[in-house]
């Protein structure tokens, strides 16, 4: 009796396999593709697999330069090989493809020798956002204003999409921006160096700055969608010297930014 003809998406299962995790199922290929010319079906399978593990390799590269300087050429292949197999792209459009690195070095083996590897990989997936979010139309802020003091603690703000901010342990921005430097030369003191860091665009250029905790903390909160005025209680607690006019002298920056893009009475 001549052996059961696989479905199609049987067929389609084997051959994402095969080239998702070439070295996983050379042998499932290998019983479904009919050779072609002399051929081996899972040889021709292999061109492809090649093919997107280098546009994956391309993609993490392109989105983490800093990464990639920090391990090295030899080491960066092998972490995003790696990286391809536990998460597979799914989308048509690349610049999505590693949205999950941050979280993969957390217990990638690397890390336990750079711990700041993680934080350094959020600070660049930010950077991205920020480059290809798209703007928000914004409303006048003179209405802000306009609205009476009662309104404002249930006031919610919403930011430009390419508004974000990191908390880090570590100096992450000292260590983003040595990502130039040859790495023989890098000499970064790590320990008991936290940083706060906001990201965002200023015309077609993407910047990252440091941020105060206190103004970090009311950030945080607001892109969080917490109420303006327990933000801003919140932030006065941290910054118990003139907390009114050092929280307006924040708001007037980014609103001078254009960071705000709309806000709702809830």
């Amino acid at each position: 009796m001549p052996d059961a003809v696989p479905s199609l998406r049987d067929l389609q299962r084997v051959v994402k396999a095969g080239i998702r995790a070439p070295s996983s199922s050379p042998s499932g290929a290998a019983g479904v593709l009919n050779p072609q010319r002399g051929t081996p079906g899972a040889e021709r399978l292999a061109v492809y697999a090649q093919g997107y593990q280098t546009r994956i390799h391309q993609a993490l590269a392109e989105a983490y330069p800093a990464i990639r300087h920090l391990l090295g050429e030899r080491t960066f292949a092998k972490m995003a090989e790696a990286y391809a197999q536990r998460h597979p792209s799914r989308d048509y459009n690349l610049s999505k493809a590693g949205r999950h690195l941050p979280e993969f070095l957390v217990d990638w083996s690397a890390t336990t020798t750079l711990p700041f590897l993680p934080d350094v990989a959020t600070l660049e997936r930010l950077v991205a956002h920020a480059f290809h979010a798209a703007d928000m139309s914004a409303r006048p802020l003179e209405a802000l204003a306009a609205l009476p003091p009662s309104a404002w603690d249930a006031v919610r703000l919403e930011f430009q999409p390419w508004v974000g901010v990191l908390a880090s342990a570590w100096p992450v921005l000292d260590v983003w921006e040595a990502r130039a430097q040859p790495r023989a030369s890098i000499n970064i003191a790590l320990e008991d160096r936290p940083q706060h860091v906001v990201v965002f665009r200023r015309g077609f250029e993407v910047v990252c700055e440091r941020l105060d905790p206190s103004a970090y903390a009311l950030l945080h909160a607001l892109l969080s969608g917490a109420a303006l005025g327990d933000a801003c209680a919140q932030a006065a607690q941290g910054e118990p010297s003139n907390a009114s006019s050092t929280i307006q002298a924040w708001f007037e920056r980014w609103a001078s930014q254009g960071w705000i893009a709309e806000w709702r009475e809830s």
